[in-house]
């Protein structure tokens, strides 16, 4: 049997945001959410090889094959004109890789890192690819393994990956059913199995929110999403992170980031419901 195949858009050898220490972070590429704030849209649709893209990358780095756009990143500038070309906002800049393709280009760093995050896309769209991946990461080297994912997929989808898995930072768009599938195209309850599996599993190393205009931003919108996270372990996790509309596609894009004042309020807001450990981004 072939080793599955997992599809990466792109590889960041260092960060200190994407879970605990220095951390190597892997994006997937595809999601099953369409979030009006996205700021990675061209992370969501796959690439169907239509071809447009080809005729207007200005450094001819892409060629169209059978069902395929090959890419040479050699003379790519990454200026994006094939994203904006795309009907779908994709990107044909990916790899495929085998799980062993993909520990060859992390284990170098291996030395210098702490662990491997695996964000997107979503990373729950492509579990058993990353289920070995995961096996080799902790087979072959003492690094964390964690993913960023939005729980939608529901806890089954995680299995596969759990005896290699050390830490899941859940991303609850929002705790208010209607104005969830409103934000993401996608109902929440099985985001929240999720994240009480994934608690009940001891590996929920967070949960964060996008505090978002309308959506997460008001004392009522905290006050929900703290209480449902007190009630199932009030030590959770809640990292809040402040909206910002650079980046943002259409109508979000001229939404207002709150205010610090703001996103202090919150984080009280959400410390006087029963959590013990809630923060906030810059």
């Amino acid at each position: 049997m072939n080793d599955p195949l997992g599809l990466v858009n792109h590889i960041l050898n260092k960060s200190f945001v994407d879970g605990p220490g220095n951390r190597a972070v892997i994006f997937m590429q595809g999601c099953n959410f369409r979030c009006l704030y996205c700021h990675n849209p061209y992370t969501i649709q796959y690439c169907n090889a239509c071809g447009l893209c080809v005729e207007t990358c200005p450094q001819h780095a892409l060629t169209l094959g059978k069902d395929k756009i090959f890419w040479n990143e050699d003379i790519c500038l990454e200026c994006d004109e094939c994203i904006r070309t795309c009907p779908s906002s994709s990107s044909p800049r990916t790899h495929s890789y085998t799980p062993e393709a993909l520990w060859e280009q992390i284990s170098h760093i291996g030395p210098f890192i702490t662990g491997v995050s695996v964000s997107g896309g979503e990373p729950s769209l492509q579990v058993a690819f990353l289920a070995q991946f995961f096996q080799l990461v902790k087979e072959n080297s003492t690094l964390t393994t964690l993913i960023e994912t939005n729980g939608f997929a529901g806890p089954q989808a995680y299995t596969a990956m759990l005896p290699w898995l050390d830490m899941a930072m859940l991303d609850l768009k929002c705790s208010h059913p209607r104005k969830h599938e409103k934000l993401t195209g996608q109902p929440l309850d099985s985001v929240l199995e999720s994240m009480r599996f994934f608690a009940a599993q001891g590996k929920l190393q967070q949960v964060q929110q996008v505090i978002v205009p309308g959506f997460t931003d008001s004392v009522e919108d905290m006050q929900r999403t703290a209480k449902l996270l007190a009630g199932v372990d009030p030590e959770i996790r809640l990292r809040l992170l402040r909206f910002r509309p650079h980046g943002a596609n259409g109508p979000s894009a001229e939404w207002q980031s709150p205010t610090d004042e703001h996103m202090d309020t919150l984080v009280e807001t959400a410390r006087g419901c029963g959590l013990k450990e809630v923060e906030r981004s810059l």
